[in-house]
Protein backbone atom coordinates (compact mmCIF):
# COMPACT_ATOMS: atom_id res chain seq x y z
CA UNK A 1 0.00 0.00 0.00
CA UNK A 2 1.41 3.45 -0.90
CA UNK A 3 2.38 5.73 1.95
CA UNK A 4 -0.56 7.88 3.04
CA UNK A 5 0.05 11.56 2.36
CA UNK A 6 -1.07 14.62 4.28
CA UNK A 7 -1.01 18.39 3.64
CA UNK A 8 2.47 19.86 3.10
CA UNK A 9 4.08 23.27 3.50
CA UNK A 10 4.98 25.22 0.39
CA UNK A 11 8.74 25.88 0.55
CA UNK A 12 11.92 24.36 1.96
CA UNK A 13 12.39 27.50 4.07
CA UNK A 14 8.98 27.00 5.71
CA UNK A 15 9.69 23.31 6.24
CA UNK A 16 13.05 23.94 7.91
CA UNK A 17 11.60 26.69 10.09
CA UNK A 18 8.71 24.50 11.24
CA UNK A 19 11.03 21.58 11.89
CA UNK A 20 13.35 23.83 13.92
CA UNK A 21 10.41 24.84 16.12
CA UNK A 22 9.78 21.13 16.73
CA UNK A 23 13.39 20.65 17.83
CA UNK A 24 14.55 19.16 14.52
CA UNK A 25 17.51 20.57 12.59
CA UNK A 26 18.53 20.08 8.97
CA UNK A 27 22.18 21.02 8.45
CA UNK A 28 24.15 21.08 5.22
CA UNK A 29 27.94 20.85 4.87
CA UNK A 30 29.59 24.24 5.37
CA UNK A 31 33.33 23.90 5.99
CA UNK A 32 35.83 22.68 3.43
CA UNK A 33 36.44 19.48 5.41
CA UNK A 34 32.68 18.81 5.58
CA UNK A 35 32.35 19.32 1.83
CA UNK A 36 35.18 16.84 1.20
CA UNK A 37 33.46 14.18 3.32
CA UNK A 38 30.12 14.95 1.65
CA UNK A 39 31.71 14.26 -1.75
CA UNK A 40 32.99 10.97 -0.38
CA UNK A 41 29.43 10.14 0.72
CA UNK A 42 28.24 10.83 -2.82
CA UNK A 43 30.97 8.66 -4.38
CA UNK A 44 30.42 5.82 -1.92
CA UNK A 45 26.64 5.76 -2.35
CA UNK A 46 26.97 5.83 -6.15
CA UNK A 47 29.48 2.97 -5.92
CA UNK A 48 27.14 0.87 -3.75
CA UNK A 49 23.81 1.68 -5.40
CA UNK A 50 24.89 1.82 -9.06
CA UNK A 51 28.49 1.15 -10.09
CA UNK A 52 28.99 -2.08 -8.08
CA UNK A 53 25.33 -2.72 -7.32
CA UNK A 54 25.44 -6.49 -7.95
CA UNK A 55 28.55 -7.06 -5.83
CA UNK A 56 27.16 -4.96 -2.97
CA UNK A 57 23.77 -6.64 -3.12
CA UNK A 58 25.52 -10.00 -2.94
CA UNK A 59 27.28 -8.91 0.28
CA UNK A 60 23.92 -8.04 1.83
CA UNK A 61 22.09 -11.13 0.63
CA UNK A 62 24.96 -13.38 1.73
CA UNK A 63 24.72 -11.96 5.26
CA UNK A 64 20.96 -12.61 5.28
CA UNK A 65 21.42 -16.18 4.00
CA UNK A 66 24.00 -17.16 6.60
CA UNK A 67 22.34 -15.28 9.45
CA UNK A 68 25.29 -12.93 9.92
CA UNK A 69 23.16 -10.51 11.88
CA UNK A 70 24.47 -7.27 10.39
CA UNK A 71 21.78 -7.00 7.67
CA UNK A 72 18.02 -6.77 8.09
CA UNK A 73 15.03 -5.45 6.17
CA UNK A 74 12.93 -2.48 7.26
CA UNK A 75 9.20 -2.05 6.75
CA UNK A 76 8.28 0.41 4.04
CA UNK A 77 9.73 -1.40 1.05
CA UNK A 78 7.74 -3.01 -1.76
CA UNK A 79 7.47 -6.51 -3.20
CA UNK A 80 10.15 -5.62 -5.76
CA UNK A 81 12.44 -3.37 -3.71
CA UNK A 82 13.59 -4.01 -0.16
CA UNK A 83 14.94 -1.44 2.28
CA UNK A 84 18.07 -2.78 3.97
CA UNK A 85 19.55 -1.81 7.32
CA UNK A 86 23.26 -2.62 7.50
CA UNK A 87 24.54 -2.29 11.07
CA UNK A 88 28.10 -1.74 12.21
CA UNK A 89 29.48 -3.90 15.03
CA UNK A 90 28.76 -2.49 18.47
CA UNK A 91 32.43 -2.82 19.47
CA UNK A 92 33.59 0.12 17.36
CA UNK A 93 35.80 2.40 19.43
CA UNK A 94 34.21 5.83 19.04
CA UNK A 95 37.55 7.62 19.06
CA UNK A 96 39.40 5.87 16.24
CA UNK A 97 36.90 3.60 14.49
CA UNK A 98 38.87 0.44 15.19
CA UNK A 99 37.56 -3.02 16.10
CA UNK A 100 38.27 -5.42 18.89
CA UNK A 101 38.78 -8.35 16.52
CA UNK A 102 39.46 -9.05 12.84
CA UNK A 103 36.85 -11.84 12.69
CA UNK A 104 34.07 -9.44 13.58
CA UNK A 105 35.35 -6.92 11.07
CA UNK A 106 35.66 -9.38 8.19
CA UNK A 107 32.14 -10.81 8.67
CA UNK A 108 30.32 -7.49 8.98
CA UNK A 109 28.48 -6.39 5.82
CA UNK A 110 28.85 -2.65 6.47
CA UNK A 111 32.63 -3.03 6.78
CA UNK A 112 32.73 -5.21 3.67
CA UNK A 113 31.01 -2.44 1.68
CA UNK A 114 33.52 0.13 2.90
CA UNK A 115 36.44 -2.23 2.22
CA UNK A 116 35.23 -2.90 -1.33
CA UNK A 117 34.99 0.85 -1.94
CA UNK A 118 38.39 1.39 -0.34
CA UNK A 119 40.02 -1.12 -2.67
CA UNK A 120 38.85 0.91 -5.65
CA UNK A 121 39.99 4.19 -4.13
CA UNK A 122 43.43 2.70 -3.37
CA UNK A 123 43.80 1.69 -7.01
CA UNK A 124 43.07 5.29 -7.96
CA UNK A 125 45.37 6.66 -5.24
CA UNK A 126 42.53 8.72 -3.76
CA UNK A 127 41.26 9.03 -0.20
CA UNK A 128 38.72 6.40 0.89
CA UNK A 129 35.76 6.67 3.27
CA UNK A 130 36.29 5.25 6.77
CA UNK A 131 34.13 4.64 9.81
CA UNK A 132 36.08 7.28 11.68
CA UNK A 133 35.28 9.88 9.01
CA UNK A 134 31.57 9.02 9.10
CA UNK A 135 31.48 9.26 12.90
CA UNK A 136 33.49 12.48 12.96
CA UNK A 137 31.14 14.06 10.41
CA UNK A 138 28.01 13.08 12.33
CA UNK A 139 29.43 14.22 15.67
CA UNK A 140 30.43 17.50 14.00
CA UNK A 141 26.79 18.06 13.07
CA UNK A 142 25.86 17.28 16.69
CA UNK A 143 28.34 19.94 17.81
CA UNK A 144 26.68 22.47 15.49
CA UNK A 145 23.30 21.66 17.00
CA UNK A 146 24.69 22.05 20.53
CA UNK A 147 26.17 25.46 19.69
CA UNK A 148 23.12 26.82 17.92
CA UNK A 149 20.61 25.57 20.49
CA UNK A 150 22.88 25.90 23.54
CA UNK A 151 21.90 22.37 24.49
CA UNK A 152 23.60 19.13 25.57
CA UNK A 153 26.85 18.00 23.99
CA UNK A 154 26.55 14.71 22.14
CA UNK A 155 29.92 13.05 22.48
CA UNK A 156 29.35 9.52 21.15
CA UNK A 157 27.23 7.58 18.69
CA UNK A 158 25.22 4.40 19.03
CA UNK A 159 23.35 2.03 16.70
CA UNK A 160 25.34 3.20 13.67
CA UNK A 161 24.12 1.72 10.38
CA UNK A 162 23.63 2.30 6.68
CA UNK A 163 20.08 2.29 5.31
CA UNK A 164 19.71 1.73 1.58
CA UNK A 165 17.45 0.59 -1.23
CA UNK A 166 18.40 -0.44 -4.74
CA UNK A 167 15.80 1.08 -7.06
CA UNK A 168 12.18 1.99 -6.59
CA UNK A 169 9.41 2.76 -6.14
CA UNK A 170 8.86 1.87 -2.49
CA UNK A 171 5.74 2.48 -0.46
CA UNK A 172 7.28 4.29 2.50
CA UNK A 173 6.81 3.53 6.17
CA UNK A 174 3.77 3.95 8.37
CA UNK A 175 4.29 6.79 10.82
CA UNK A 176 5.86 5.74 14.10
CA UNK A 177 7.84 6.86 17.15
CA UNK A 178 11.25 5.51 18.14
CA UNK A 179 12.04 5.56 21.84
CA UNK A 180 14.98 8.02 21.84
CA UNK A 181 15.03 10.49 24.76
CA UNK A 182 17.54 11.69 25.94
CA UNK A 183 19.37 10.68 22.75
CA UNK A 184 18.85 12.26 19.35
CA UNK A 185 18.27 10.67 15.98
CA UNK A 186 20.83 11.43 13.26
CA UNK A 187 20.13 10.82 9.57
CA UNK A 188 23.07 11.71 7.32
CA UNK A 189 21.95 11.54 3.68
CA UNK A 190 24.58 10.12 1.37
CA UNK A 191 23.06 9.68 -2.09
CA UNK A 192 22.30 12.52 -4.47
CA UNK A 193 18.71 13.87 -4.38
CA UNK A 194 17.90 11.64 -1.41
CA UNK A 195 14.49 12.53 0.12
CA UNK A 196 14.61 13.23 3.84
CA UNK A 197 12.75 11.47 6.62
CA UNK A 198 9.11 12.59 6.82
CA UNK A 199 8.13 14.21 10.12
CA UNK A 200 4.49 14.67 11.17
CA UNK A 201 2.95 17.62 12.97
CA UNK A 202 -0.01 16.37 14.97
CA UNK A 203 -3.44 17.89 15.45
CA UNK A 204 -4.17 18.45 19.15
CA UNK A 205 -7.84 19.09 18.41
CA UNK A 206 -8.00 22.27 20.51
CA UNK A 207 -6.69 20.39 23.54
CA UNK A 208 -3.54 19.03 25.09
CA UNK A 209 -1.38 16.43 23.30
CA UNK A 210 -1.78 12.85 24.50
CA UNK A 211 0.95 12.28 27.10
CA UNK A 212 -0.79 10.23 29.83
CA UNK A 213 -4.01 8.42 30.68
CA UNK A 214 -5.87 11.58 31.60
CA UNK A 215 -5.06 13.38 28.34
CA UNK A 216 -5.99 10.25 26.33
CA UNK A 217 -9.43 10.24 27.97
CA UNK A 218 -9.79 13.95 27.21
CA UNK A 219 -8.71 13.36 23.62
CA UNK A 220 -11.31 10.59 23.14
CA UNK A 221 -13.97 12.78 24.77
CA UNK A 222 -13.28 15.48 22.16
CA UNK A 223 -13.95 13.13 19.23
CA UNK A 224 -17.38 14.04 17.89
CA UNK A 225 -18.02 10.82 15.95
CA UNK A 226 -17.08 8.40 18.73
CA UNK A 227 -19.26 6.95 21.47
CA UNK A 228 -18.55 8.15 24.99
CA UNK A 229 -15.50 6.65 26.67
CA UNK A 230 -16.82 3.83 28.94
CA UNK A 231 -16.55 4.44 32.67
CA UNK A 232 -14.33 1.41 33.26
CA UNK A 233 -11.84 2.54 30.62
CA UNK A 234 -11.86 6.00 32.18
CA UNK A 235 -11.28 4.48 35.60
CA UNK A 236 -8.29 2.43 34.44
CA UNK A 237 -6.66 5.39 32.70
CA UNK A 238 -7.37 7.94 35.45
CA UNK A 239 -6.65 5.79 38.52
CA UNK A 240 -4.17 3.18 37.34
CA UNK A 241 -1.98 5.21 35.00
CA UNK A 242 1.00 5.06 37.36
CA UNK A 243 0.57 1.42 38.37
CA UNK A 244 3.91 -0.43 38.03
CA UNK A 245 3.16 -3.04 35.39
CA UNK A 246 5.81 -5.53 36.45
CA UNK A 247 4.12 -5.85 39.86
CA UNK A 248 1.25 -8.08 38.65
CA UNK A 249 1.47 -11.30 36.71
CA UNK A 250 -1.21 -10.32 34.21
CA UNK A 251 0.49 -7.00 33.33
CA UNK A 252 4.20 -7.88 33.63
CA UNK A 253 4.45 -8.76 29.91
CA UNK A 254 4.46 -4.98 29.46
CA UNK A 255 6.98 -4.34 32.25
CA UNK A 256 9.23 -2.47 29.80
CA UNK A 257 6.51 0.19 29.62
CA UNK A 258 7.01 0.76 33.37
CA UNK A 259 3.47 2.18 33.57
CA UNK A 260 0.64 3.26 31.28
CA UNK A 261 1.53 6.92 31.82
CA UNK A 262 5.22 6.33 31.05
CA UNK A 263 4.31 4.62 27.78
CA UNK A 264 1.88 7.35 26.76
CA UNK A 265 4.44 10.05 27.59
CA UNK A 266 6.64 8.57 24.89
CA UNK A 267 4.13 7.21 22.37
CA UNK A 268 0.75 8.80 23.20
CA UNK A 269 0.85 11.31 20.31
CA UNK A 270 0.33 8.38 17.93
CA UNK A 271 -3.37 8.47 18.83
CA UNK A 272 -3.72 11.99 17.42
CA UNK A 273 -4.55 12.73 13.78
CA UNK A 274 -1.92 14.26 11.49
CA UNK A 275 -2.19 17.99 10.79
CA UNK A 276 0.50 18.08 8.08
CA UNK A 277 3.76 16.39 7.08
CA UNK A 278 7.22 17.89 6.82
CA UNK A 279 10.14 16.68 4.74
CA UNK A 280 12.55 17.64 1.98
CA UNK A 281 11.79 16.06 -1.39
CA UNK A 282 15.50 16.16 -2.22
CA UNK A 283 18.68 16.59 -0.21
CA UNK A 284 22.29 16.71 -1.30
CA UNK A 285 25.01 14.40 0.09
CA UNK A 286 26.08 15.41 3.58
CA UNK A 287 22.74 16.98 4.51
CA UNK A 288 21.99 15.82 8.04
CA UNK A 289 18.73 15.69 9.99
CA UNK A 290 19.01 15.74 13.78
CA UNK A 291 15.78 15.12 15.70
CA UNK A 292 15.49 15.55 19.43
CA UNK A 293 12.62 14.04 21.36
CA UNK A 294 10.20 11.30 20.38
CA UNK A 295 8.79 12.85 17.22
CA UNK A 296 6.45 10.99 14.87
CA UNK A 297 8.20 10.22 11.59
CA UNK A 298 8.49 7.73 8.73
CA UNK A 299 10.73 6.77 5.87
CA UNK A 300 9.32 8.49 2.76
CA UNK A 301 7.82 6.87 -0.29
CA UNK A 302 10.53 6.86 -2.97
CA UNK A 303 10.91 6.42 -6.70
CA UNK A 304 14.60 5.53 -6.95
CA UNK A 305 17.66 4.28 -5.08
CA UNK A 306 18.47 5.93 -1.76
CA UNK A 307 21.17 5.65 0.91
CA UNK A 308 21.94 7.32 4.23
CA UNK A 309 23.75 6.72 7.50
CA UNK A 310 21.75 6.51 10.71
CA UNK A 311 22.92 6.74 14.32
CA UNK A 312 21.82 7.99 17.70
CA UNK A 313 23.72 10.80 19.37
CA UNK A 314 24.33 10.15 23.06
CA UNK A 315 24.68 13.14 25.40
CA UNK A 316 27.80 13.30 27.53
CA UNK A 317 25.96 13.05 30.85
CA UNK A 318 23.98 9.98 29.73
CA UNK A 319 27.16 8.29 28.49
CA UNK A 320 28.80 8.81 31.88
CA UNK A 321 25.77 7.54 33.76
CA UNK A 322 25.53 4.38 31.66
CA UNK A 323 29.19 3.53 32.20
CA UNK A 324 28.60 3.33 35.95
CA UNK A 325 25.29 1.47 35.86
CA UNK A 326 25.64 -2.29 36.11
CA UNK A 327 21.95 -3.09 35.90
CA UNK A 328 20.87 -0.95 32.97
CA UNK A 329 18.00 -2.73 31.24
CA UNK A 330 18.50 -3.22 27.49
CA UNK A 331 15.03 -1.73 26.95
CA UNK A 332 16.28 1.46 28.65
CA UNK A 333 19.00 2.09 26.06
CA UNK A 334 16.65 4.32 24.03
CA UNK A 335 18.57 3.54 20.85
CA UNK A 336 15.54 3.70 18.56
CA UNK A 337 15.09 -0.08 18.39
CA UNK A 338 11.84 0.10 20.40
CA UNK A 339 9.26 1.67 18.12
CA UNK A 340 5.50 1.77 17.79
CA UNK A 341 3.07 2.70 15.05
CA UNK A 342 -0.52 3.64 15.99
CA UNK A 343 -1.94 0.17 15.24
CA UNK A 344 0.76 -1.80 17.06
CA UNK A 345 0.63 0.53 20.06
CA UNK A 346 -3.11 0.09 20.44
CA UNK A 347 -2.93 -3.68 19.95
CA UNK A 348 -0.63 -3.85 22.97
CA UNK A 349 -2.78 -1.31 24.80
CA UNK A 350 -5.84 -3.54 24.26
CA UNK A 351 -3.95 -6.61 25.49
CA UNK A 352 -2.99 -4.77 28.67
CA UNK A 353 -6.41 -3.26 29.37
CA UNK A 354 -8.28 -6.47 28.59
CA UNK A 355 -6.27 -8.24 31.31
CA UNK A 356 -6.77 -5.40 33.78
CA UNK A 357 -10.51 -5.39 33.11
CA UNK A 358 -10.69 -9.18 33.55
CA UNK A 359 -8.74 -9.34 36.80
CA UNK A 360 -9.55 -6.08 38.55
CA UNK A 361 -13.14 -5.46 37.45
CA UNK A 362 -14.43 -9.03 37.28
CA UNK A 363 -17.86 -8.99 38.90
CA UNK A 364 -21.18 -10.46 37.71
CA UNK A 365 -22.80 -7.09 38.35
CA UNK A 366 -20.48 -5.27 35.92
CA UNK A 367 -20.03 -7.98 33.28
CA UNK A 368 -21.90 -5.84 30.74
CA UNK A 369 -19.71 -2.74 31.29
CA UNK A 370 -16.57 -4.88 30.89
CA UNK A 371 -17.84 -6.12 27.51
CA UNK A 372 -18.77 -2.57 26.48
CA UNK A 373 -15.29 -1.37 27.44
CA UNK A 374 -13.67 -4.07 25.31
CA UNK A 375 -15.93 -3.21 22.36
CA UNK A 376 -14.91 0.43 22.70
CA UNK A 377 -11.20 -0.43 22.69
CA UNK A 378 -11.62 -2.73 19.67
CA UNK A 379 -13.56 0.06 17.95
CA UNK A 380 -10.59 2.42 18.38
CA UNK A 381 -8.31 -0.31 17.00
CA UNK A 382 -10.52 -0.75 13.95
CA UNK A 383 -10.37 3.00 13.25
CA UNK A 384 -6.57 2.90 13.33
CA UNK A 385 -6.37 -0.18 11.07
CA UNK A 386 -8.82 1.28 8.55
CA UNK A 387 -6.84 4.54 8.53
CA UNK A 388 -3.69 2.66 7.50
CA UNK A 389 -4.21 -1.03 6.56
CA UNK A 390 -0.78 -2.57 6.01
CA UNK A 391 0.26 -6.22 5.81
CA UNK A 392 3.71 -5.38 7.22
CA UNK A 393 2.09 -5.18 10.68
CA UNK A 394 2.03 -8.98 10.64
CA UNK A 395 5.83 -9.13 10.35
CA UNK A 396 6.22 -6.93 13.42
CA UNK A 397 4.08 -9.05 15.74
CA UNK A 398 5.97 -11.83 17.54
CA UNK A 399 5.31 -15.42 16.48
CA UNK A 400 4.08 -16.37 19.96
CA UNK A 401 1.10 -14.04 19.42
CA UNK A 402 -0.43 -16.16 16.66
CA UNK A 403 -4.07 -15.40 17.53
CA UNK A 404 -3.55 -11.66 17.09
CA UNK A 405 -1.68 -12.16 13.82
CA UNK A 406 -4.40 -14.45 12.40
CA UNK A 407 -7.17 -12.06 13.43
CA UNK A 408 -5.36 -9.02 12.01
CA UNK A 409 -4.64 -10.86 8.77
CA UNK A 410 -8.35 -11.60 8.39
CA UNK A 411 -9.18 -7.93 8.99
CA UNK A 412 -6.69 -6.82 6.33
CA UNK A 413 -8.05 -9.31 3.78
CA UNK A 414 -11.61 -8.14 4.38
CA UNK A 415 -10.60 -4.50 4.03
CA UNK A 416 -8.73 -5.27 0.82
CA UNK A 417 -11.85 -6.85 -0.67
CA UNK A 418 -14.28 -4.26 0.66
CA UNK A 419 -15.98 -6.71 3.02
CA UNK A 420 -17.62 -5.93 6.35
CA UNK A 421 -15.41 -6.16 9.44
CA UNK A 422 -18.06 -5.71 12.13
CA UNK A 423 -18.44 -9.43 12.84
CA UNK A 424 -14.73 -10.07 13.16
CA UNK A 425 -14.31 -6.97 15.34
CA UNK A 426 -16.98 -8.32 17.68
CA UNK A 427 -15.09 -11.61 17.75
CA UNK A 428 -12.00 -9.86 19.15
CA UNK A 429 -14.05 -8.06 21.82
CA UNK A 430 -15.59 -11.34 23.03
CA UNK A 431 -12.58 -13.63 22.63
CA UNK A 432 -10.49 -14.83 25.58
CA UNK A 433 -7.53 -15.47 23.25
CA UNK A 434 -7.08 -12.77 20.59
CA UNK A 435 -6.19 -9.58 22.49
CA UNK A 436 -4.17 -11.06 25.32
CA UNK A 437 -0.44 -11.30 25.97
CA UNK A 438 1.33 -14.68 25.59
CA UNK A 439 1.96 -15.13 29.32
CA UNK A 440 -1.72 -14.64 30.14
CA UNK A 441 -2.62 -17.15 27.43
CA UNK A 442 -0.16 -19.73 28.80
CA UNK A 443 -1.50 -19.34 32.33
CA UNK A 444 -5.08 -19.80 31.12
CA UNK A 445 -4.10 -22.90 29.15
CA UNK A 446 -2.36 -24.34 32.22
CA UNK A 447 -5.46 -23.75 34.36
CA UNK A 448 -7.67 -25.41 31.75
CA UNK A 449 -5.39 -28.46 31.70
CA UNK A 450 -5.49 -28.60 35.52
CA UNK A 451 -9.30 -28.42 35.59
CA UNK A 452 -9.51 -31.10 32.91
CA UNK A 453 -7.23 -33.39 34.94
CA UNK A 454 -9.31 -32.89 38.10
CA UNK A 455 -12.53 -33.74 36.25
CA UNK A 456 -11.02 -36.95 34.89
CA UNK A 457 -9.88 -37.98 38.37
CA UNK A 458 -13.32 -37.29 39.82
CA UNK A 459 -14.94 -39.37 37.12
Amino acid sequence: MPNKTYPKLGSSHEIKRELAEMGIDIFEPESRSEEIVARAFDEFSHFVLHREKDACLEILENDLRRGGGSVGELQGGSDAYSIYRVSFPSSIDDCNGEFSGNAQRNSNAAIQLLDLFSQQKNRLNTSSLTIAKIEQYMLGMCDRRSRERNCANYTSLGNLMFIMQFGGPTDGQVRHIDNMVPNIQICCYMSSTCPSTTVYAMDDGDGLPVTDGSSLVEFWDRQKNRIATPELVRDVLLRKGDMILKSKWYTKYFASWKSINSQLLCFGKLYQPVAYQLGMDQTEPGTTLLAGGNEIHAGPATTESRMFAFAIGIPQEAEGADSHAEDVDKDDENDGEVQYSPVLLHIDFCCLLFSILDHEYKNPDIDGPVRDSKRFLVGVLMELIIDYPMKEYLLQIDEDRADIRTWLANILVRLEHGQSTSEIAEEAANSDRILYSPDVMKRRAKKKRSRSTVKKELN
